[in-house]
């Protein structure tokens, strides 16, 4: 008779990404912010934890930020991309408040309409890049997925084409929601050729990436649709710098 293995310890699992995130954030004003937190800590080889990034840094694709204090801003456009940089990072983190839908609504290129916050990694382009999504007010929050089209680099290229839904080797069965005016975390590592989520502070998917996928590489970076958040992003120093 075929058993199936228990699921990692996730207290195991998270030792390899995000650790859990202090909230030191004291409220000075009626609006709740992303606040300064304790340094986030991914456990892999030669990291020396993540940094957190000056808006100024972060190149814009699409959308615009508005910087708040310090390394926070505000996203209120419906569609937002952004990039750092053009190295390569195994690991990045949004910290974030949601503060509710866009005033207009961007659907995506396929037509479907999502608001949701999240990460690009391995972004060589808009047609070869990794996401790791937070959806709000979805049946499935955690969506990664890979969008591949070898040989084209521009969205008049590809499209919406290319994308495949990333299947975990293991997933936490209940993933926490996206609230209005709570502080959140996004986060995620790769290592080797494998991919750790945790949301708030807790491991909720690590899965390996397919084997053609670690034909291209990029930066880190961030995106949004059609939801506003104030947030602070962070990412891990490049190889050469740790």
């Amino acid at each position: 008779m075929q058993t199936t293995s228990p699921p990692p310890d996730p207290r195991l699992v998270c030792r390899s990404i995000a650790a859990a995130i202090a909230v030191t954030c004291a409220l000075a004003c009626s609006r709740t912010e992303p606040g300064p937190v304790a340094a986030t800590h991914i456990d892999a080889p030669n990291t020396r934890g993540l940094r957190p990034i000056d808006p100024a840094a972060l190149r814009i694709t699409s959308g615009e930020i508005a910087r708040l204090r310090g390394t926070r801003f505000a996203v209120s456009s419906p569609m937002l991309r952004a990039e750092l940089g053009t190295v390569p990072r195994a690991g990045a983190e949004l910290v974030f408040v949601y503060r509710g839908p866009t005033s207009r609504s961007a659907p995506l290129a396929s037509g479907e309409l999502r608001r949701q916050i999240g990460l690009k990694l391995r972004a060589r382009d808009t047609c070869n890049v990794l996401y790791v999504m937070w959806q709000i007010d979805a049946e499935r929050p955690l969506l990664v997925t890979l969008k591949q089209n070898p040989g084209q680099r521009t969205h008049a290229e590809c499209g919406a084409g290319g994308y495949s839904v990333l299947r975990p080797a293991w997933e936490r069965a209940s993933m926490p929601g996206i609230r209005a005016g709570q502080r959140h975390s996004l986060s995620a590592a790769l290592i080797g050729d494998r991919l750790e989520v945790a949301l708030d502070g807790e491991a909720v998917w690590r899965g390996a990436l397919p084997a053609d996928s670690l034909a291209f590489d990029g930066p880190v970076g961030l995106r949004s649709d059609n939801a506003e958040f104030d947030a602070e992003f962070r990412a891990l120093a490049p190889e050469g710098e740790r």
